[in-house]
């Protein structure tokens, strides 16, 4: 049930400057008080139910209070900083003011979640470690409401394994969205966290774009090469400062971006993995925030499996390909290599096979290029 704040001021002085607040927003036509967060999860908009299936059995998430919505209010009418931050902070209450505006849904896992996984351990059979994980981690979300939970995972092994491709896929299946960061060219904490409301070009950062503007509350944000962040401890303006309470469930809830430090929101249900080749170069108090899986170069086994599925993914990308097929002495041949050099490999021998009029792909159309191994030893 909707419930609209009509009651006069009062003439005894006992009125909260919140109460105020709320008070001169009834007046306003877009905004919509909703008393009980019973009542939002069961109300979804028109569009909404058109877009969805399902709609209405989508478990919702709460950005902010309405206490937090006030309090950039209060902000904007004191006409805080310049007038583009006094634009941007407008059109942000705006959108958390309409009806539903303090809520994002939760992605739920697909029906076919598992046949989905199944897949994607046969894309990628070098990480089952993972998946494992994440096949555990959906059958306790089925047994609740479908959404499922993902500790902060680390990626972690030679280059070339596939890791950063692999978090995107997997994102697909489990998460309301993706957004890569690349933390080997971060200098500061302003892709994540904003820069200071003190600054003439003032932004919001990714956490706060993604929560704001988005449609789901739980997307996967991606830290790809987080090792070669500048990571020296103690930095004022170190890009992985923000993580400390990002990746901590309990600190997230209270997130607040320094571009808009009046505004508190609860960012806990992002899902946060990193990908890293050195994850000695961590700090501890990063990397004893992130669950660490070893993921290495397919072996001879799977090797030649990869291969193929590479081939499959670059016909889904780009139809031509399709008409391709892999003799077993180009397969054996790319197997050697790691799967991000197979991509451009088997590009280049697609392009040479054309050139012979043929569908089928030889040895001598695959170039010679860097063989990578498996580094000797064992990993700490």
């Amino acid at each position: 049930m909707t419930h609209h704040n009509t009651s006069p001021e009062p003439q005894d002085g006992t009125e909260s400057p919140a109460d105020r607040l709320r008070r001169r927003c009834s007046a306003d036509s877009e905004v919509v008080r909703i008393e009980s967060i019973e009542d939002m999860l069961c109300m979804p908009t028109d569009t909404e139910a058109a877009a969805d299936t399902g709609a209405s059995a989508s478990p919702r998430h709460m950005l902010c209070t309405w206490e937090a919505v006030d309090e950039l209010a209060a902000a904007v009418a004191m006409d805080i900083g310049n007038e583009d931050l006094r634009k941007r902070n407008a059109a942000v209450l705006a959108t958390l003011r309409r009806t539903n505006g303090r809520f994002r849904r939760l992605w739920r896992l697909p029906d076919a979640w598992r046949a989905d996984i199944g897949a994607l351990e046969h894309a990628f059979p070098n990480f089952g470690e993972v998946l494992g994980h994440v096949r555990a981690m959906g059958a306790l979300a089925e047994l609740h409401d479908g959404v499922i939970k993902l500790d902060p995972m680390l990626l972690d092994g030679t280059p070339g394994t596939g890791k950063s491709t692999f978090a995107e896929q997997l994102a697909k299946i489990v998460a309301g969205g993706f957004q890569r960061i690349q933390m080997s060219s971060a200098e500061t904490g302003a892709q994540l966290g904003g820069s200071s409301a003190t600054w003439a070009n003032s932004q919001t950062g990714q956490v706060f774009e993604l929560l704001v503007n988005g449609r789901f509350a739980n997307p996967v944000i991606l830290l790809d090469e987080l090792d070669k962040a500048m990571l020296q401890p103690g930095e004022r303006f170190s890009p992985v400062g923000p993580l400390y309470p990002l990746l901590e469930p309990a600190m997230a809830r209270t997130f607040r971006d320094i571009s808009v430090p009046m505004l508190e929101m609860d960012a806990s249900s992002i899902m946060w993995l990193a990908t890293s080749n050195e994850r000695r170069l961590l700090p501890e108090a990063i990397l004893s925030r992130l669950h660490p899986f070893d993921i290495q170069l397919p072996g001879p086994g799977i090797a030649v499996q990869v291969v193929h599925s590479v081939l499959r993914q670059l016909a889904q990308a780009e139809p031509v390909f399709a008409r391709f097929h892999l003799g077993s002495d180009a397969a054996a041949k790319l197997a050697r290599h790691g799967p991000r050099a197979v991509r451009g490999l088997l590009r280049r021998a697609c392009g040479n096979a054309a050139q012979a009029s043929r569908w089928i792909l030889h040895a001598e159309d695959v170039p010679d290029g860097r063989v990578e191994r498996a580094p000797m030893g064992f990993r700490a």
